[in-house]
């Protein structure tokens, strides 16, 4: 009964150890023997992995024990089998699962650890035995460092369990959780004999935790935001700030010319802002091709990347060392690209890589939102305000052309009019178009107002090509300009006509467009007390959506208005300011 006993307690030890994850060792080419007489037959030899470790202690034991109690060659082959079975379970167990185990024997001083302790914390497994410890406190996150030296130190004279979480720095500067569970296990007087300690891994569940807080937090920031401009800028802030990065920023992509236009750019002082557009194929054609496709283009440093081989001074000139670039690509084309950049190399581990993807399209989506109900908006008052100056407009082309008192000629000519007013409307609602001539946007806008055999208006300037954002502003502006002429100014009688010319000031990348609208031989002028919905769309229009200059002169025989708006450079892609980018 006392041999079932022990062999009993011995069974459990092993599987209490099993369970805590002792011992489980990279197999080695060393083996014990453990020698004894039995009753039952010969001398029997048993091979384990490891005799240093918990479990090859474990079986010498049972082998001495095992000699001393007379067990039979087939009970200890038996028991030897399933100490084998189970090592080789416990050492697969702790693969899948990234523990690493600590075995620390205080009598000695000796402490062993697992492969997988190598792995987790990243440390050469050439390490002695007598390094292990500095160099694990060496490897720890200095904020850490203090407080784990302690816990683990207590350890030396506490039989209390340990739970605690440190950060580990790896080789490539990237950090690394850990969760720690220590045990130590007692002598005859209650001291301290040997402690386990079991390190899980617990880095991807932190930077779960971590990412999902950020976007948390993040969507709680920008969802009562309405200006697009707002959004993005909290965005790039709020990410740049999170990654601890020198700059961010998210931009539009002409696919045509693959011209980068920031509409976002959060960097931290000491660096200039840059909304400057960038051509993207003067980075290389790899990032091209690489961001067309939907790739996110990481690299950690400039300098030893090949495929910023060749245009590593595009990349030095404005301060980059390393970078990733998430693309937006939406129905088969590059629309947009989210940015972070260093002035250092860096490494960029998974999760924040991963983190700027998710980024990029919650600004996508946000951002495409708040522009459309932007847009909405913008037209509906448009609408409404445009619905009474028509109606104002047609009162006005009915009364000059049913003059003439020829039914029938009055009628085609009331006809032409609003037709030529219908295309002026065309052009104010037209969004997806390359860009237009400013003489055409100006001789649309007057259309309507032209008289049989009578000079209404002249136009002079030179050809000009203007971008979309700018085209829609200034034909919008003429449109008040030729509605307000027909209602109170030039185009009200007979006799009135109105001059618009202009040219462009300057050369290079400062250059402005002067336009002069002046009106003559209409009623005499009148300061009005209040300024309407026209006046005021014009001076938004051109000063805080273009940066233009507006001055409206009311002079006694003539309306006077003169623009000055700076002209964005040739490669500028059109960027939506007139929706709070600006």
């Amino acid at each position: 009964m006392p041999t079932v006993y022990a062999l009993a307690c011995l069974l459990a030890v092993a599987a209490c150890l099993s369970v805590l994850g002792v011992g489980a060792v990279r197999r080695a080419n060393r083996s014990s023997r453990t020698r004894g007489s039995s009753k039952q037959g010969p001398q029997t030899a048993f091979t384990i992995s490891d005799p240093t470790s918990p479990i090859g202690h474990l079986a010498g034991t049972f082998g001495e024990m095992a000699a001393k109690l007379g067990l039979g060659e087939p009970e200890r082959a038996r028991i030897m089998r399933a100490l084998r079975e189970g090592e080789e379970r416990l050492q697969v167990a702790q693969d899948v699962a990234g523990l690493g185990v600590w075995d620390w024997d205080h009598l000695s001083g000796r402490i062993a650890w697992s492969p997988q302790m190598f792995r987790v914390t990243g440390l050469s497994p050439e390490l002695g035995e007598a390094d292990l410890l500095s160099a694990w406190l060496n490897a720890l996150h200095p904020e850490d460092r203090g407080r784990m030296e302690r816990e683990v130190m207590h350890l030396l004279r506490s039989l209390q369990p340990l739970t605690a979480e440190y950060r580990i720095i790896d080789s490539d500067g990237s950090l690394r959780w850990l969760l720690m569970r220590a045990q130590s296990l007692p002598d005859d007087a209650g001291k301290p004999l040997r402690t386990v300690i079991v390190n899980l891994d617990i880095t991807p569940s932190k930077e779960s935790e971590a990412r999902e807080r950020f976007l948390l937090a993040l969507s709680d920031r920008i969802r009562d935001l309405i200006r697009p401009g707002e959004i993005l800028a909290t965005v790039t802030e709020s990410l740049g700030r999170h990654l601890s990065v020198c700059r961010l920023g998210y931009g539009e992509v002409s696919a045509s010319t693959m011209v980068l236009t920031p509409l976002a750019d959060w960097h931290v002082d000491g660096l200039p802002a840059d909304r400057k557009p960038y051509a993207l194929t003067s980075f290389g054609p790899v990032l091209g091709d690489e961001l067309r496709a939907g790739r996110t283009v990481v690299v950690g440093s400039i300098a030893s990347d090949p495929r910023i081989e060749g245009c590593r001074g595009a990349f030095m000139a404005i301060q980059v060392a390393a970078f990733i670039c998430v693309p937006l690509v939406k129905e088969g084309q590059l629309r947009a690209v989210l940015y972070a950049q260093s002035t250092a190399p860096r490494h960029w581990p998974p999760c924040e890589i991963e983190l700027c993807r998710d980024v990029a399209e919650r600004a996508w989506a946000a951002f495409e939102r708040a522009r459309s109900n932007a847009r909405q908006n913008l037209l509906i008052n448009e609408l409404n305000h445009r619905v009474k100056n028509t109606l104002a407009t047609v009162q006005s082309i009915a009364a000059q052309s049913f003059k003439s008192g020829q039914s029938k000629a009055a009628q085609e000519a009331f006809e032409a009019r609003l037709f030529a007013l219908s295309k002026t409307h065309d052009v104010l609602t037209r969004e997806n178009w390359e860009g237009a001539n400013l003489y055409d946007i100006v001789a649309e806008a007057m259309a309507p107002y032209a008289k049989d055999h009578a000079e209404r208006f002249r136009i002079a300037g030179e050809p000009l090509q203007l971008r979309p954002r700018m085209a829609l502003t200034l034909a919008m502006a003429m449109h008040e300009l030729s509605t307000n002429a027909a209602k109170y100014g030039a185009f009200s009688t007979e006799t009135g006509h109105v001059d618009v010319r202009w040219h462009v000031d300057g050369a290079g990348d400062v250059r402005h467009l002067i336009l002069h609208w002046q009106e003559w031989g209409g009623p005499q002028v009148q300061v009005p007390a209040r300024k309407g919905f026209g006046s005021r769309l014009i001076e938004r229009g051109l000063t805080r959506e273009l940066g233009g200059e507006v001055d409206l002169d009311y002079r006694s025989d003539g309306l006077v208005c003169a623009f000055r708006i700076p002209l964005p450079d040739k490669e500028e892609g059109g960027t939506d300011d007139i929706l709070g980018l600006a």
